[in-house]
């Protein structure tokens, strides 16, 4: 059997680019900048962006090997992406332990320790230890990749169900994301107790929507365009927007409804939050930018290239966002500081992706080059320069 090309829509890269740097900047506590990002505007963030945004990648990659046949290889595929999510989760919970010992260590105070929860492996470490290799001890701002670990060791039972029949598929998912608001089901924590901030039985359901997706634009089908649906997207997404802009309890349904219901509760995504990124989403595949977007992959290499290496552009934006979490904690507040730690946190996030893309021979080249060109044109305008100035005297 021969390869299957890969689908490849860049408007999906520049979304989760977007989703990316929004990411990084919301998880830099102190930073101002962090008031004008999504989650600001809406009951969702970027984190329901990039879960849905990645079972729609995931459609991409897996689904059409698999419906040919190559169950074993897709399978295989699935598990080594695994382990490489596994071992980016590990390394970057151990360089954020790292980052804020080394400020804890230079400010004279234990208290940094206490910012991320990272203390008790100071005072205990063992079972902090067993708890990071075992993805059940996730410190604050790193519990998203456990999630998605479990969500890509569970893809070949998704797309065995989506290959017999898409609704059997979100069926399934939506039972699962039931009982977990319900039960309630979750994973357990551990050492410390309780479950995972983000619970993947109830996340999977939002992973399963956007694989459905991507299936059907595999199949060159999608969700058609209805103005009654349409209007409901619109009036959700503008009641999301009043709501948070106006700060009307920063939740709604908060005991009135169920509280899976309420949107305070993210670890668990309530249906508020739910119904509000597949409005956003609507809203944006229906509206008219939806295919001039198609030309962002020419005209935007920044956004798309960072959307294209989501892994390493996670880890790189989750680092620095650490690395400014300590440094305003040191510094105190001030625009300026906060501006040039989200611009050197953006710029380390496109650097990876380059480096990611070209290898870093190949960033180094370009860098020798476009140096070389800068100094060329440099001496080329300087001897122009000096020309003039001769035939002036001569004149």
């Amino acid at each position: 059997m021969g390869a299957t090309p890969k689908i490849r829509d860049h408007r999906i890269d520049w979304l989760r680019g977007l989703a990316l740097a929004s990411i990084f900047v919301n998880h830099m506590p102190g930073n101002r900048l962090e008031n004008w990002t999504t989650r600001n505007f809406g009951f969702s963030d970027a984190a329901e962006v990039f879960v849905l945004l990645a079972g729609v990648a995931a459609a991409f990659a897996f689904f059409k090997r698999f419906e040919q046949g190559d169950v074993w290889g897709t399978a295989k595929k699935s598990v080594r992406r695994v382990g490489t999510l596994y071992t980016a989760h590990v390394f970057s919970t151990l360089a954020a332990i790292v980052i804020f010992a080394v400020a804890a260590r230079l400010a004279g105070d234990p208290g940094y320790l206490e910012l991320i929860g990272v203390a008790p492996l100071f005072t205990d470490p063992w079972p902090g230890l067993v708890g990071i290799a075992l993805g059940t001890y996730q410190l604050g701002y790193f519990n998203i990749l456990p999630m998605y670990i479990l969500l890509l060791f569970a893809l070949p039972a998704y797309l065995w169900l989506a290959r017999l029949d898409l609704r059997l598929m979100l069926g399934a998912s939506f039972a699962l994301y039931l009982a977990a608001q319900t039960v309630p089901l979750s994973m357990p924590s551990y050492p410390d107790g309780g479950g995972w901030y983000f619970n993947p039985f109830a996340w999977q359901f939002l992973f399963a929507i956007g694989l459905a997706l991507g299936i059907m634009k595999t199949r060159g089908s999608g969700v058609p365009y209805h103005p009654v649906a349409y209007a409901a997207a619109f009036a959700w997404a503008v009641l999301g927007a009043i709501w948070m802009v106006w700060s009307l309890g920063g939740h709604i349904s908060h005991g009135i409804l169920p509280g899976w219901m309420d949107t305070l509760h993210k670890s668990s995504l309530p249906m508020p939050r739910l119904l509000h990124v597949l409005a956003l989403a609507y809203l944006l595949v229906h509206s008219r930018v939806w295919v001039p977007l198609t030309r962002l992959s020419n005209a935007d290499p920044v956004t798309t290239r960072l959307g294209r290496n989501s892994l390493p552009v996670f880890v790189a934006g989750s680092l620095m966002s650490m690395v400014g979490y300590a440094t305003l904690v040191q510094t105190g507040n001030g625009l300026p500081i906060e501006m040039a730690l989200t611009g050197a946190g953006l710029l380390v996030m496109w650097l990876t992706a380059l480096i990611s893309e070209r290898g870093l021979p190949g960033v180094a080249a370009d860098a020798v080059r476009a140096v070389r060109a800068v100094g060329q044109r440099a001496a080329s305008r300087g001897e122009d320069l000096v020309t003039t100035v001769r035939t002036g005297r001569r004149d």
